[in-house]
C-alpha cells in the first residue's frame, strides 16, 4: 500500500517506464526480435508489440493498464500498440516533472485534455490527406511501412496483396469483418511463403471418411448436421443382460434400422456432401457411401459456422426437421493431400462472406509470426476502406503536432509547460526510430524541426537508416484513425494514471467470506 501521492506517481511511471524500455526496441523498420518461453514452455520469436506485452508477468497495475490499452489497439486497428506504450510512458513522465513543480494533477489531466482536442481537431481538418480507398497502389504503401517494422518486412508486397484481396473478397459489413469468423487463416507447413495465397472458399484440415467416396464433385449440394448420424445413446450408464442370441440379434437389428431411417431422410434430399460435427457411425457411412454421398465428421463448430454462410446452408441440429432450403451449394469440393495432411477445399461459393488463406512456411515458429504479422495488415486494409485519409509516418505527424503546439500563444507560465510536455512526448517516436538505426537522434531532430518550420509537413525519419525524408516520396504513410487512436489512448490513458494517488490490494475472496 502507497500512501504518499508524490512516491505513487514516482512508482507508476517507474512501471510505465520498465515496460517501455523493454518494447522500445521492437519498434520501426530496424527492430529487434524479443524470445519469450510462455507460460506452457512454448517459444515465442516476435517483434510485436502486443504479442511481447501480453505474455509479460507482472503484478504492476499500471503494466497491466498498458497491457490492456495496446490489446484494445491491436483488435480494433492491428498496429500502433507499441506507439501507445511510448507515447503513454513520455506523457506520464512529463507529467512527473510538472508534479515536481508544484503542478496539481487536475491541472495537468485538464491541459492533457484540451492538446487532446486540439491535435484532434487539427488533424481532421487541416493535416489528414484522403487517399483512393480501391487503390492497390495507395493501399499498399499504407500496409507497407506498418509491415515493413514486422517480421515479413521482406515480403510486405505479398502480405499487402493477401490481406488486400481477403477483404476485398468479402461482401460482409466492414466494422463487423473478423478474423476467425470471416477470414480463416490456415497455416500449412513444408512450403515457401511465396506461394500463399487467398481462397473465396472454406478449408478444413479433413478427409472424407471413407477412402472410395468422391472426393472430386462441380456444383455439389452441401447439408451440414451438428448432429450424429448414429443410434442415439442414452445419457446413463445400464447393464442389460441377454440370455438369447434372437434378442441380441434383434437390438442389432433395431440400431440398424434407426440408422437407415436417418439416412434415407438425408438421401431423400440429395446431397452430394454431408458435413457433421459429430460422429457418423461406420454403418451410416456404408449407407451413405452406397447413396454416392461423400462424408466428412467431427468438424469444429467455427468451420461449420463459416460453411454455413458462404455455401448458404443452414446448419440442422436434427435431422428429421431436415428442409430443402437447408441445403447450401458450392461451384467446387475437392479433397487434396498437403504434405501428411488431407484438406477439404469447398471454393466458388455464392456467399463471399467467408474466405481462406492459405499461409506455408518451413516452421512453426516462423508462421506463427507471419500469422501476426497478417493479422495486422488486415486490420489495416480494412480501415482503409473504412476510413481512408491518411498521415506521414516515420515521425513526421509527431513533429507537425509539435509545431503545430508550439506556435500557440499563452500568457499563463501553466499552459506553457504542459503543451511543451507534450511537445517532448511526441518527440520519442522519430527519435526511437534513430536510436534503433545505431544513430544519434539530437542532431536528426533538431534539423527535421527546422525543415517542418519551413512547410515541410511530410517530412519524417526513414527507419531503414535513419536518414531524414520525404514521406511522400518513399510512401511512408499511416492511416489518420489509427494515428488518432494511437494520441487518445496514450494521453486519455495517462490522465487515469496521473489522477491515481493511491494503490493498495483489495480483501481476498476467503477474507471476505470470514467477515
Amino acid at each position: 500500500m502507497n500512501s504518499n501521492p508524490d512516491m505513487m506517481h514516482e512508482y507508476n511511471t517507474n512501471g510505465a517506464k520498465a515496460i517501455a524500455n523493454i518494447i522500445k526496441t521492437t519498434f520501426g523498420p530496424r527492430s529487434m526480435l524479443k524470445m519469450i518461453i510462455d507460460n506452457q514452455g512454448n517459444l515465442i520469436v516476435t517483434n510485436d508489440g502486443y504479442s511481447v506485452l501480453r505474455e509479460i508477468d507482472t503484478f504492476h497495475p499500471i503494466v497491466k493498464s498498458l497491457v490492456e490499452i495496446s490489446k484494445v489497439q491491436d483488435n480494433e486497428v492491428g498496429d500502433g500498440t507499441t506507439s501507445i506504450v511510448l507515447l503513454c510512458t513520455e506523457f506520464l513522465k512529463a507529467a512527473e516533472i510538472l508534479i515536481k513543480k508544484k503542478l496539481h494533477p487536475n491541472q495537468i489531466i485538464g491541459g492533457y485534455f484540451k492538446v487532446l482536442n486540439s491535435i484532434t481537431s487539427y488533424i481532421q481538418k487541416n493535416f489528414a490527406a484522403s487517399i483512393k480507398r480501391h487503390d492497390f497502389m495507395d493501399v499498399l504503401k499504407i500496409v507497407s511501412t506498418s509491415i515493413c517494422t514486422k517480421f515479413v518486412g521482406r515480403y510486405s508486397r505479398l502480405i499487402c496483396e493477401i490481406a488486400f484481396k481477403a477483404v476485398y473478397s468479402l461482401n460482409a459489413n466492414l466494422k463487423n469483418l473478423g478474423i476467425g469468423e470471416n477470414i480463416k487463416i490456415e497455416k500449412i507447413f513444408g512450403n515457401k511463403i511465396e506461394n500463399s495465397r487467398v481462397l473465396s472458399g472454406i478449408i478444413i484440415p479433413k478427409d472424407v471418411c471413407h477412402p472410395k467416396m468422391r472426393r472430386f464433385i462441380s456444383n455439389p449440394r452441401i447439408l451440414l448436421l451438428e448432429c450424429s448420424v448414429d443410434f442415439k445413446k442414452t445419457d446413463f450408464k445400464s447393464i442389460v443382460n441377454i440370455k438369447n442370441e434372437l434378442k441380441l440379434q434383434n437390438i442389432l437389428k433395431t440400431e440398424e434400422n434407426y440408422t437407415i431411417y436417418f439416412c434415407n431422410i438425408i438421401k431423400k434430399f440429395q446431397p452430394d456432401v454431408l458435413i457433421t460435427e459429430k460422429n457418423v457411425s461406420d454403418f451410416a457411412l456404408y449407407y451413405l457411401f452406397k447413396s454416392n454421398i461423400s462424408v466428412i465428421r467431427r468438424v469444429k463448430k467455427s468451420d461449420t459456422n463459416r460453411l454455413a454462410k458462404a455455401t448458404g446452408s443452414t446448419i440442422v441440429s436434427n435431422i428429421e426437421e431436415i428442409d430443402i432450403s437447408d441445403i447450401g451449394n458450392a461451384k467446387n469440393f475437392c479433397v487434396k493431400q498437403i504434405g501428411d495432411v488431407c484438406y477439404t477445399f469447398i471454393t466458388g461459393c455464392k456467399n463471399y462472406s467467408a474466405c481462406t488463406i492459405l499461409l506455408f512456411g518451413l516452421s512453426k515458429d516462423v508462421l506463427d509470426e507471419i500469422e501476426r504479422n497478417l493479422h495486422d495488415a488486415i486490420g489495416i486494409v480494412k480501415l482503409i476502406l473504412h476510413k481512408s485519409s491518411i498521415l506521414p509516418g516515420g515521425g513526421g505527424t509527431e513533429l507537425e503536432l509539435c509545431k503545430f503546439l508550439s506556435e500557440k500563444k499563452y500568457a499563463k507560465n501553466d499552459s506553457f509547460l504542459l503543451y511543451n510536455s507534450i511537445c517532448s512526448g511526441l518527440e520519442i517516436i522519430p527519435k526511437t526510430l534513430i536510436e534503433n538505426c545505431g544513430m544519434f537522434s539530437l542532431h536528426a531532430i533538431h534539423k527535421l524541426k527546422k525543415i517542418h518550420l519551413a512547410k515541410g509537413s511530410f517530412y519524417g525519419i526513414e527507419g531503414k537508416y535513419g536518414k531524414i525524408c520525404d514521406t511522400r516520396k518513399l510512401g511512408i504513410i499511416e492511416p489518420s484513425y489509427m494515428k488518432v487512436q494511437i494520441f487518445k489512448k496514450a494521453i486519455e490513458n495517462a490522465a487515469m494514471i496521473v489522477r491515481v494517488d493511491k494503490f493498495f490490494y483489495g480483501v481476498s475472496q476467503q477474507k471476505k467470506n470470514s467477515m
